[in-house]
């Protein structure tokens, strides 16, 4: 009767355990990361080192990480799938907050729950208006935009000395990317922006490689210096759908450019390009995670906390392209570009 009684004790102090166990997991604070873009993408490698430099020390979390990969697929139907796919995910891991980044993964996932009665949602890497995913009138979401650091951008030109003002000539600028989306919403606010003295000679948004090459080809004589923000979405021609790589348009655009060519994404250098001046991709994310942990840890509303912009940049830099296009930066850039393992000799 003893060893009955004991072993009846031994067994539901065990299923008490399990029970309590998994009560713990389901209670856990519950956080989705979704990102548009596939996690072998730079700036989503450094949109993750800022969110797991906050998330890292929530052990009490149960985080899920998706990713869209819309870089590599940027079509319409994929997009259309991707966002099924990342939706039926929400639902069935059923999160306390969605953290999605980028455009896509708010166009095709995270809008559909706004003002959910049980999930919120914290944006990052909106590059437009948040007003197309009605985050504006939402009370249960908030975020950071992403913006290019356009004043930063221009005072490089300044400091490189291919304008010398105020006594000198203004820079002519062209501004150069693809037709993806988040390039058009980035376009709308390098046209907005005050570049002076620097002007802005033209925009122009290339759809195909060829495209690319004679924009390149033809810059000279209506421009000084060419800024471009992204290319990832170039097709051979306009017959196929196959992507060039980032690496083979940024070989030939340095190869063949006679112009210097600054980024305003880090990974233009990476690609193999003369100097970026970035937005920060760590300040995303880890400004997101903020957010969030403030929404669960102190119950927060999002409505509460106000949406806030990008503050930071970084500086990439190849020394070697620099030379070659006699571009001569101030001691700062580099100590700052090695500073984050961004000067690549």
């Amino acid at each position: 009767m003893k060893d009955k009684l004991e072993r009846w004790l031994i067994a539901l102090f065990i299923v008490g355990s399990l029970a309590v166990f998994v009560w713990t997991i389901q209670m856990r604070p519950r956080i989705l990361v979704l990102h548009s873009y596939g996690a072998d993408y730079s700036w989503v490698r450094d949109v993750n080192i800022g969110l797991k430099r906050v998330l890292d020390q929530k052990r009490s979390y149960a985080v899920r990480w998706h990713y869209m990969d819309l870089k590599r697929f940027p079509w319409r139907e994929a997009k259309e799938n991707a966002g099924i796919r990342s939706r039926r995910v929400i639902d069935e891991f059923s999160p306390d907050v969605i953290i999605a980044v980028d455009d896509d993964a708010q166009e095709y996932a995270a809008k559909y729950y706004v003002n959910h009665p049980k999930i919120k949602i914290v944006f990052a890497g909106i590059n437009g208006d948040i007003e197309p995913y009605g985050y504006d009138k939402a009370s249960n979401a908030t975020g950071i935009l992403e913006r290019k650091q356009l004043t930063a951008t221009r005072d490089a030109i300044r400091d490189a000395g291919i304008v010398h003002w105020p006594e000198g000539g203004a820079a002519r600028l062209l501004l150069i990317g693809d037709t993806s989306e988040s390039v058009k919403s980035d376009m709308e606010h390098l046209r907005k922006f005050d570049w002076k003295p620097v002007t802005v000679a033209e925009t122009r948004l290339a759809g195909t490689f060829d495209e690319w090459q004679e924009i390149i080809r033809s810059a000279p004589g209506r421009a000084d210096v060419i800024i471009t923000t992204n290319y990832r979405k170039l097709t051979r021609s306009a017959a196929s759908r196959e992507l060039v790589s980032p690496e083979e348009v940024v070989k030939w655009t340095e190869g063949n450019s006679k112009l210097p060519v600054i980024g305003t994404n880090g990974f233009y250098v990476e690609d193999g390009g003369m100097l970026a001046i970035g937005t920060s991709g760590y300040e995303q994310g880890e400004v997101a995670a903020k957010l969030a942990t403030q929404i669960i840890d102190k119950g927060t509303s999002p409505k509460l906390l106000p949406v806030v912009s990008t503050s930071q940049f970084v500086v990439f830099m190849r020394p070697a392209l620099l030379k070659s296009h006699n571009v001569k930066l101030p001691p700062l850039y580099e100590a700052f570009a090695r500073a984050n393992n961004n000067y690549i000799e």
